[in-house]
Parts: C-alpha cells; structure tokens; sequence
C-alpha cells in the first residue's frame, strides 16, 4: 500500500495545481452546480419519483442523514427531489451535490482580451511517425466529457502555405472559433453521448417502454436475423450534419456528432444494444418497475460498465515497471467518497480544454480501414471520411463487418499521429478541411499556451516527473527532418504549439508506454474525472447511497437482522467487478452482436498467448438423445401390458406422420429412400459410388440434376448444377442457408473432439493461427524430414525377400503417417511410443466408425458411438501426460529446443494437462484425416504411372527444404511433385461432400426453383462428380494427367476444386502444412525406393469406395541405398 499511495500521491503533484501556484491559468469565478453549468429556468431536475404525502420533508431528511459524511452543504435544488440525487441527472447536475465555482483559464492572447497568439501556417506539414489507432471507444469518451459549440459569426481563414501540394494554392481553411470554451457536455463519464446532456434531448431519445431507447430493427449484411441500430433523427434531436444532408436521414444520438464516422458508430451502437439488453434483463429480475426507474437504474449500470471499459483501456499502457496494480484504475474496495486525490482544494476534476485539444489528433487518426466478413474476408477498404454522415452506409456495411475491421488496427504506443492522407483529405461537411489544421488554431483561439509556457508552468509545482523544456528545437524530436522544419516554421523554441510538442514527444512515462506528456494532459485527466464521480463504481463496494449501490448490495433474509444486504452475485457478474472490468469489452461485443469469437482484448491485435481469441459459449441444449431413450423406456413399458392398444396408436401417429412428411416434401428433388429408418445407409456402406450413380441415372436428367439419398435420420441433397453451387458458394462466409457447424454435430463430431473442445473449436483455432504462418510452417520442415527418415530407418519396406506386407503398402503408409504426425505435435520425446501410435490409428479408425454411425443410425442413438472414442482418449492420455508434464516443464524453464513442437501451442492456452492431452489425440486425428487418403494417393498414382517415378525422382534433383514453399504459386524446384499431389487430390476426393445442414425453411434450388431443399436436411456437393466434370477439367477429365497443374495450381476453394473444402471460415486451415507434408514424404519414399508394380491400373481401377481393404496389385519394391534390393508388397 505504501507503494502505491506514493505514486497516487504523484498524480496528484502531477495533474493538480495548487491554488498558490503559478499556472497557466489563474482563477476567475463564476456559479456552478456538478461540475456542470445549472439552468436557472428550472428549479429542479427532470426526474420524479413518486411522491409520498411527506415527500420534501422525507427526501431531505433521506438526503441528509445519508449523505452526511460529505461534510458540506448540501443544494436544496438537488436533496428537494429524490431522483436529482439517487439517479444521475441528463445534464450531469447534481454529481457534485456541494454549491461551488466552476474554473475558467487565464488565455493566453495576443491582445490579452480574444486574439489568437501568433504562430506558423498550421497547415504546414511536419513529418513524423505515425500510428494506426481504429479505436472508435476514445472518440466515443471524448464525445461523452467534451463538447463546445462553433461560433456562428466569429472565424479564422488560414491560406495554404507555399509548398501545397493537394489543395489549390488559393483554397482557403475557414476554421470556426469555439471562443468562449464552454463544455456543453456533461463533464462525467456516464455515456451522455448516447443519452443527451439535456432532459430535451433524453426524452426523444427514449422508448417509453420498459426502460428501453429507441432503435430500428434491420437485419444488416451477412448477419442471421435483425438487430437493434440507432433511430433516424425524425425527432430532430441536435446533429451535426454536411449541407445538403436532411437531418432525417442520419442517426439520432445523444451528442451532435454522433454521425461523425463509422468508427464511433460501432462502439454507439454497441452501447445502445447492451442498454436495452440489461432493460429486459432488469425487467425480468424486477417485474413491477415502471420505465421510468428501470431506464434511470441500467443508465447507471452502463456508466459504471463504461467507467470499467475505460480503466481497462488505460491500464493496458502501464508496462511492469509500474507499481500501481495493472488491473485497477479506480479504487475498488478501497476508497470513499469524496476521494481528496481527485477532489483537490473541494472541487472535482473536470474536462480541460487541452485534454479535448490533445484528444482531437485521435479522433481522425487513420485514412481507411477494412470492412470483414464472417469468413474473414475483407469485402472493401473503407475510406474513413467517407463514412462521414453517412448513416445509411453504415446499415448496409453492417455493424459485425465494421466492427471487425476496428478490431484488426494496432496501436503500439499512445503516441499519436495523423495519417498524411487523411490530412488532406479534401472535404469534411463539404469544405476542406485538415485535422491537424483545425486542433491547432482551435488551440491558439482558445488561448491555450505553447509547449513550453505549459510545462514550465507544470514544473513549477515540482512534480516527480517533469517534463523537460525543449529550450531547442532539437530536443522537440531526434528526427533531422523534422527538426529542419521546425526551425523553418517556428521563430523559437517557446513557439512550439502545445499540439505539436506533445504530438512530436519521445520519452515515455515511467512505467508506461504513453508519452510523457500525453499522459499528463490525457489519461490522468480521464482517472481523476472517473474517481471524482459521485456514481463512480470505484466507491461502489463501500457504500449504499444510490440506486446503483442499491442494486450491488442487495437485501438478503437473515433472521434478526432486517436491514441486512450483501453482495449481488449477478450484478458483480455481469459488471465483471471480480476482474475490474477487464473483459467488459469483450462481452459488450460478443453479447451484442453476431461476433462469438474476439479477442480477449479487442482494443490491441490478437496474441495467441498475451491476447487469445476468446469465443462466447452457447447455451447448453436439452440433450434430446436422454429424452428419448426414456421415452423409448416407457414405451416398452406400455408395451409390455397394454400391447394392442399401444400397436394400434404407434400405427395411426406413424401413418399420419407419413401423411405430413410427404404433403412437407413435395416440392423437395426426389429422394432415394431405400428401406424404413436407415434409408439407403447399408448400400451407401457397401458401395456408395453405384448409389451415386444410381441417383443420376434416374434422375440426372432434371434442370438441377439434383436428387436425395437418405442415409437413416438425414437425408443428402446430391448438388452439382453450377447454378445451385453459385448459391452454395454465396453463402459460405454467412452460413445463413447452409450451415458446416450443424452437419459437425450430425456426423458426431462432438462425441469424436468432445464436447468442451468441438464448442471451442480451439483445435482448430489453434491450426489456423500457428499452421496458416508461413514461417512455421517452414520451420516443421526439417522436422517432417527428419521423422520420415527415421521411420523408414526403422520400419524398411520389404527390407529382404522374405518380408512381405500382407496388409499391402497401405498400411505401410498408415503407420508412416502417424510417425511424422507425431513427431510434429508431441515432440522428440515419446512421439515415438509403439502403443501411443497404435492408439493413434485406433481412435482414427474408431472416429471413421462414429461417422459412419451417424448415417446408420437415428440420432437419438448417435451416443453409442461414443464408448470405443473415450477408451481411445483413456490410452492417449496415459501416454501423453508424462510427456505433457514434462514440455510443460521444460518451456518454463526455457529448455525446450527452438525446433516447433504442436504441443508448445497447445500448452500456451491451455493449463490442463488433460485437456491438453485430448487435443494431441484431436489434432493427430485431424492431420490422418487430411494426410491418409492424400498422401498414399499421390504415391501410388506416381508409382502407378508409367514414367512417374523415373520423371518426379529427376525433377526433385535439385529439391531442397529451403526452396519449398506451398504459400507460393511460382515454378520451383517442387512444381512437377507439386502437380502431382494437386492431381491426386482431385481425383481422390469422396463420393459426397463437402456438406451442410440447411438452415433455413425450404432453400430453393436455383437451377430449377420450384425445388426447395427442406431445412434440416443435408445439402451436399459430390466431390466425385465435380472433380469429374468434363465441362471444368475437359474430356479427359477422369484421366490422371500428372502434369495438369504444371503451370497453373487449381483454384482452391472454388467448388471446382473442394479438396480442404469450400473458400470461407472453416476451409481447412492446416491446408499449408499439409501440401509440405505430403510432397516431403513422397520424395524421401521415392529417394530410397523404385517400385515395380506386375501391371498398371486404369484409372477406374485405382480408388476403391466400398468398406474394407481394396484388392491391392502385387509388386517388386527395390532400396535405392545401402544396397537393399527385392521384396514383394501389395500395391
């Protein structure tokens, strides 16, 4: 405590003068009340409780006896009604309950009295580094402390300077004075922006019903269904808008510039979806409150939400150095109110003109940012002074694809900067206009002292942390250039603006990694304002003296003590007391809004391990399989003694069902139905290319070509029309009609991953960050090389005559596979465990079993194929733990080989150790899924051809580790292995998928609309056929040609080309590594084997769809080293 009550002790020094002291402005007097300005055309405040038949007297008697412990006077005007006190106030009267002054500056002005002092052309450039900052919460705090009205009739023109080079040298900047500054907000952080700074403005911004504000409902691109977005401005509330802009047509706000950009738009709409989340939230916990109280309470929980935001944003710039606790900018649990750190000399801390000036560099800070789609796809580059007044755009951009682009942009450090671009960017409510421009003469109109008159002053009060003088301009910036203009605009040192010393500091304060003199004016500024705040939710958790404390101690039943309260468990929840805050933004986004996954802190980019990727849960559904089984349970039940009656009913409801099944689908394509409740899943399993086939030939000759093919409780929509995989295509990156998450669950992939990890998905989180990096994905490599080497050391494909491979290379393959996979995620250690590898292919085999459970049996049942998974999981982990235990271990203390080891990853998001050993068994299974079928394709086909080997073996001469990169799409030393690989995976690919369950009521086909698609059902290409297709890959299509992607590679993703499934967010993310791994596993086969088979398969031959081992070819197989020659293989 000691620590820290020093460095609070230096805040105050800091960022408080004392009244002795020089200053840069001396104090003149005028009446106040709140730290605002009071309307002398009213006599009290706008909200009313009802009034009890002694109400003035009870009020005040209220007020007094719980608010005695301020020690001052209390004003009648606010202790005269209720509501005044134990509510905040629209225009923020009434925080402050004390009578006082409010401080206006000594200027500094030419002619003492309005004249803005002398100064260069600001228009003119300096030149200094700049950082990108998307950050539409600062606009959204300043807009909620600051506001001050243009003159109408007093302005500053300010000509181009000589070396213009983007305006004509005749434009003219007019510049409207703000003189005198006057802050026409609310001076407290309580969300004024979205409310109003008057009762006029609140009133039309309100519903009326159920403590909720006004919003339109739209259902905005790439979004599921609708959501609240602010009202148009027909109530023609205060907005700032460009000439020729009806006010109508932009948004209703509760400051003027709420219109200002996109940017802030996000974060406003954000806060007025969470509002009238916590009204219905509120209304359910408290049934007979009237709209009045329930806006009036969760107005003063989103103030307290919104103090927390704000102190989790400004703890994120202390470094470790910093003896303040990094996660507690208010004094939680600690402090009472009034705070004498913040309320220097009985007055609160207030908005200072130059925090809103300092402020302004930040509003505009970046000339374009992306718009993202669901898929991650960036639809444009939105220009951010397009979005200007623009609120219709804003709708059909949609709030989800804004938000995502705010949440890719960094910002290193507090320093700020304003993009060159944005500088000039030409029109701004349709006049030129430049921000760097305007905050500088704003400064000089205001009378606001340069750099050095402002910090001599402050170093006057002999702070702990001065501020040097820069008594040259060198010691402005150690950039030559930059000094060299300075010296050309400026006369002298003490000329230097005070926004552009602080926009041009270098030196950080200690224990952050803000400016020094931008925190100064900034950051304290916004600590002190917080912590002076009679509702701050700092004083929260000492106190009952507000409806918001009213609401955090709640009345709790203990005999013998009828005043008793506690804690509100919900309540500290839902403000994230226990974390201060620090998940607030996260929560504010995932909570409203179709963003489930963000990062953990979405105000700085994504970190896998300081800044992970944090997805919000569903709700966990009745588990309908239990229902069932128990249904089925009382069935036999009722059967066992009531058979007749039960026989007669289950025949009548089976009867109508068909009945209404068939009356529902009679516009779906026609289905292969094969036998009562399994459908056509027993000949799919036997042979589900003669199936396919079988579809086509009945009914290919439809516009859509379309048909079903019912595989027990799903049916299977066979889509190949380019028409209906246009649509398919569309909707990808939305999932609006199509869903991949719901087919996942169909096919068990639940019970395969478990439940906890497949909801996550963290598994494959994990493979799209780490295995979508170039750079990794180079570093396995090695790696790779080295494992396929050693297995093969190992495990000699028919090193003598005498051994044989019953089982035919297949198997051979499998197990190679699985070594190298291994190797990759577990590490050098115990990768190579005989009975961890075998359990490996058994939960492979065992996941394909629960799959194809999936199409055998009716859902209800789906669970049994869970037993032989969790007896896989039980022997992965108790071979894996030890090692688990160990990695662990060696990463904390830095003695794991710089080499990538999966596990690593794994290890730096997840604390348990068993946890961590399910996702080794997840991701190996994932990498045998993507590599089983792909690699023993390409080797086989290489061998199966006729010059294959001697042809690929010659191209690879110059083959290195070094020259491999699947990223690129060049020629290399790999191109000819590479066409190849591409050619085998578009001839191996699946008789069906890749599939989705459709999500919406009767999806029409667009080949032939009058066919719909019934929800719930499967939609699914046939990787077969399209990969078949002679209209794309021409008349020989079903030809393997090794060459076909020589000097062009397949369109990935396209439904042309669905090999790691459809463009979108769930393509195949380990896709990189997975070409890599391939081609190095086929070339050291091919450097130290030749293979012979007895004869060469027609293409028709060589894939095999039914179950079971396919009829292999015998063949001679000959070592290329070591002098190893002869053996026999099935090939």
């Amino acid at each position: 405590m000691t620590v820290l009550w020093q460095l609070l002790t230096l805040i105050v020094i800091l960022i408080l003068p004392a009244a002795a002291e020089p200053w840069p402005y001396n104090r003149v007097h005028q009446h106040h009340l709140g730290g605002f300005r009071f309307n002398s055309n009213k006599s009290v405040p706008e909200f009313h409780e009802p009034k009890p038949p002694d109400h003035f007297v009870q009020w005040l008697r209220e007020a007094e006896e719980l608010l005695s412990n301020l020690n001052y006077p209390l004003d009648p005007r606010c202790t005269i009604n209720r509501s005044s006190w134990w509510y905040r106030t629209a225009d923020g009267s009434c925080n402050w309950l004390k009578q006082d002054e409010y401080e206006e500056g000594k200027h500094t002005y030419a002619d003492g009295i309005s004249k803005p002092r002398d100064g260069p052309n600001p228009r003119a450039r300096l030149y200094y580094n700049h950082t990108s900052l998307l950050l539409g919460m600062i606009e959204f705090i300043m807009h909620d402390v600051t506001y001050s009205e243009d003159s109408t009739a007093e302005y500053i023109d300010v000509p181009m300077p000589p070396d213009e080079t983007t305006f004509p040298l005749n434009t003219t900047f007019r510049v409207w004075r703000s003189l005198p500054y006057v802050n026409m907000a609310t001076t407290w952080l309580d969300i004024s922006s979205l409310y109003g700074s008057t009762s006029d403005v609140a009133s039309a911004l309100r519903s009326y019903k159920d403590g909720k504000l006004l919003t339109q409902e739209v259902q905005a691109r790439g979004t599921k269904k609708k959501a609240s977005y602010l009202p148009f401005n027909t109530m023609r509330v205060p907005t700032r808008t460009r000439p020729g802009m009806p006010v109508e047509s932009l948004f209703a706000g509760g400051d003027p510039r709420t219109n200002e950009d996109w940017v802030m738009l996000g974060v406003h709409t954000l806060m007025l979806r969470e509002h009238n989340r916590l009204c219905d939230i509120l209304k359910n916990q408290k049934p007979t409150w009237n709209d009045k109280r329930l806006y009036n309470t969760v107005r003063l929980i989103m103030s307290a939400k919104y103090m927390l935001m704000a102190n989790s944003y400004q703890m994120t710039y202390w470094t470790d150095e910093m003896p303040w606790p990094r996660d507690d900018g208010y004094p939680l649990y600690r402090q009472i109110y009034p705070w004498p750190l913040v309320t220097k000399n009985g007055r609160p801390m207030k908005t200072s003109a130059e925090m809103a000036i300092v402020y302004r560099f930040h509003e505009f800070i970046i000339s374009s940012f992306p718009i993202i789609d669901p898929a991650n796809k960036t639809l444009w580059e939105q220009d951010l002074f397009d979005t200007g007044f623009n609120a219709t755009g804003f709708i059909d951009a949609g709030l989800e694809n804004v938000l995502r682009g705010m949440v890719t942009a960094d910002i290193p450090n507090f320093k700020s900067g304003v993009d060159e671009n944005f500088r000039s960017a030409n029109h701004y409510r349709n006049v030129s206009f430049d921000v760097a421009t305007w905050s500088i003469v704003h400064e000089r109109e205001q009378g606001l002292p340069t750099f050095n008159q402002y910090f001599r002053a402050y170093n006057l009060q002999d702070p702990s942390v001065p501020v040097p003088i820069r008594d040259t301009f060198e010691k402005f910036s150690s950039v030559e250039e930059t000094v060299k203009n300075l010296k050309k605009l400026y006369k002298h040192p003490d000329e230097v603006d005070l926004v552009v010393g602080v926009q041009l500091d270098e030196e950080y304060f200690p224990g952050t990694t803000v400016p020094k003199s931008a925190l100064i004016i900034s950051l304290f500024s916004l600590f002190g304002m917080g912590n002076s705040d009679r509702f701050s939710i700092g004083f929260a958790m000492m106190r009952c003296f507000n409806a918001l404390e009213d609401l955090l101690w709640e009345r709790k039943e203990i005999e013998g003590f009828p005043d008793f309260r506690f804690y509100s468990n919900f309540w500290l929840t839902e403000l994230d007391i226990q974390a201060h805050g620090a998940n607030l933004l996260w929560r504010l986004i995932t909570e409203n809004s179709e963003i489930p996954c963000v990062q953990k802190m979405p105000l700085f980019p994504p970190d896998p391990v300081k800044n992970p990727i944090l997805c919000s849960l569903e709700e966990t559904p009745v588990n309908v399989g239990e229902l069932l089984l128990t249904f089925l349970q009382v069935i036999l039940a009722l059967l066992a003694k009531h058979k007749w009656q039960v026989n007669s009913t289950v025949i009548a409801g089976l009867g109508a069902w068909i009945i209404g099944y068939t009356r529902k689908t009679v516009n779906a394509p026609p289905v292969l139905r094969g036998w009562p409740v399994v459908g056509e899943a027993l000949s799919f399993q036997k042979d589900p290319l003669a199936l396919l086939q079988e579809g086509f030939s009945k009914y290919g000759a439809s516009p859509s070509r379309c048909f079903g093919i019912k595989l027990a409780s799903l049916t299977h929509y066979v889509i190949t029309n380019r028409a209906d995989l246009k649509l398919i295509k569309e909707d990808n990156p939305y999932e609006i009609k199509f869903n991949l998450h719901q087919f996942f669950v169909a096919i068990n992939c639940s019970i395969i991953t478990k439940k906890e990890n497949f909801e996550s998905d963290i598994h494959t989180k994990l493979i799209r960050t780490h295995l979508s990096d170039p750079e990794t994905v180079s570093k396995f490599g090695p790696v790779i090389h080295q494992a396929s080497n050693e297995f093969i050391n190992r495990n000699p494909l028919a090193a003598d005559k005498s051994q044989n491979h019953p089982n035919g290379i297949n198997d051979w393959i499998d197990q190679y596979i699985t070594f190298v996979v291994s190797r990759c995620i577990i590490g050098p250690k115990g990768y190579d465990n005989s009975d961890l590898l075998k359990a490996f292919l058994k939960f492979n085999d065992d996941a394909i079993k629960a799959m194809g459970l999936a199409s055998l049996l009716p859902s209800f049942l789906q669970f049994l194929a869970a037993s032989d998974i969790n007896k896989d999981f039980d022997t992965i982990h108790k071979a894996t733990l030890p090692i688990i235990k160990e990695r662990r271990s060696n990463l904390a203390t830095k003695d794991a080989k710089s080499e990538p080891v999966f596990l690593d990853f794994f290890l730096e998001v997840v604390d348990d150790d068993n946890r961590a050993a399910d996702l080794i068994a997840i991701v190996v299974w994932v990498g045998l899924v993507n590599l089983q079928a792909t690699v023993s394709s390409t080797l086989l086909d290489i061998i199966n051809d006729l010059t294959g080997q001697e042809t690929i073996s010659s191209s690879l001469s110059s083959a290195t580790l070094a020259n491999l990169d699947t990223f690129s799409h060049g020629p290399s030393e790999w191109s000819t292995l590479r066409s190849a690989m591409f050619e085998s995976l578009r001839l191996c690919r699946p008789i069906i998928g890749p599939a989705r369950i459709v999500a919406l009521d009767n999806v029409h086909l667009a080949s032939q609309p009058e066919l719909s698609i019934p929800k719930g059902e499967v939609a699914t290409l046939s990787g077969y056929f399209i990969h078949r297709d002679k209209e794309v890959w021409g008349p020989e299509a079903e030809i393997y040609k090794p060459r076909r992607f020589k000097e062009k590679l397949p369109e990935i993703g396209e439904p042309e080309f669905v090999t790691w499934g459809l463009k979108g967010p769930h393509m195949c993310p380990g896709r990189w590594f997975a070409q890599e791994t391939i081609q190095i596993m086929v070339k050291v086969v091919l450097d130290r084997y030749e293979f012979d088979p007895e004869r060469r398969l027609k293409d028709s031959e060589k894939y095999v769809y039914s179950a079971g081992n396919a009829k292999g070819v015998n063949g001679n197989v000959n070592g290329k080293q070591n002098g190893v020659n002869g053996g026999g293989v099935q090939v």
